[in-house]
């Protein structure tokens, strides 16, 4: 600390000047503040500045003081300067009060961006999506506000980092059990039916129980997904019975067609014949077979077991 100067302006008058040391006291004054502090890195530097701001103010008072216990008249020009004076002192206590808000309020910013900083690098190296179930959980605007509050009411510059520091620990912590549970939550929904989480950040970011809420949406869509592949297997069946029986009408009517061409074209008389064929095998096959000639030959075909 550098603030043993005094400062003492005297200005006596009786109609004129009695006695004065504004001279001496200018250049005392010129000294004191081409002294004042320039640099703001310790908690000294910031005390300096403060206890100057107080001199500054100090020292204004007593000049302006001077000034009122003066008379007017031939000593116009010496309250003039005493006043300039003052001014000065005036002017630089605004101006260093300030600086020292300013710096202060610097300092205090490049410590919560460092802290943000460290924050941020560790946040990123997390997956995507448990980086932005993070941000719903613990945006990032809140923990920017928990270390600002954590520099309230700090006095000095290391009070102020260990403050800081030690929030900024807290806060890592926290994320890292967060995360742990967001992972685990995300691992629960099922990878084939990640379409119908549409809203998964909301849910694992929440603390709604998943089980109950993952089943239901399960069974839900592997009963529509039962129900359509029955629907499309009814639907391939009816079409090809359809197809089935399309086939059969367009070749029965070819075959009539066939037979009828052939009866117009052929000279010779008809006759009526009953044609028999021995076939041996089940009852299925017979029935095939038969099915096959009445193809060709329409109702007239008869199928009779034999033994």
């Amino acid at each position: 600390m550098k603030m043993t100067t005094e400062f003492n302006l005297v200005l006596t008058t009786e109609s004129k000047v009695l006695s004065t040391n504004i001279v001496e006291f200018e250049k005392q004054a010129e000294q004191f503040l081409a002294t004042l502090t320039s640099k703001f890195e310790t908690d000294d530097d910031f005390a300096a500045a403060k206890e100057e701001v107080k001199t500054l103010k100090e020292v204004e008072d007593k000049i302006r003081a001077a000034i009122k216990s003066a008379q007017s008249g031939e000593i116009a020009a010496l309250i003039t300067s005493a006043e300039n004076i003052a001014e000065r002192f005036r002017q630089e206590r605004l101006a260093r009060d300030k600086l020292v808000k300013l710096k202060e309020s610097e300092i205090k910013q490049n410590i919560i961006d460092g802290a943000l900083d460290e924050i941020s690098e560790i946040r990123s190296k997390y997956e995507s999506s448990v980086s932005l179930a993070l941000e719903q959980t613990m945006p990032k605007s809140a923990i920017t506000n928990r270390l600002e509050e954590a520099t309230k009411n700090k006095r000095t510059l290391d009070g102020l980092v260990k403050s800081v520091n030690a929030e900024k620990t807290l806060i890592l912590a926290e994320l890292a059990q967060e995360s742990a549970r967001i992972t685990e939550r995300l691992k629960m929904i099922p990878i084939a039916y990640e379409h119908l989480f549409r809203d998964a950040l909301q849910l694992v970011a929440g603390t709604d129980d998943l089980e109950p809420i993952i089943a239901e949406r399960v069974n839900a869509e592997q009963q529509r997904e039962a129900e359509l592949k029955a629907k499309a297997e009814e639907d391939a069946k009816a079409k090809a019975e359809s197809q089935a029986v399309a086939s059969e009408t367009e070749t029965q009517s070819a075959v009539e067609k066939t037979q009828e061409n052939s009866t117009a074209l052929s000279d010779e008389p008809t006759f009526n014949f009953e044609v028999r064929i021995a076939f041996t095998g089940t009852q299925e096959q017979a029935i095939a077979l038969a099915r096959k000639v009445k193809v060709q030959y329409g109702d007239n075909v008869s199928l009779r077991k034999m033994n």
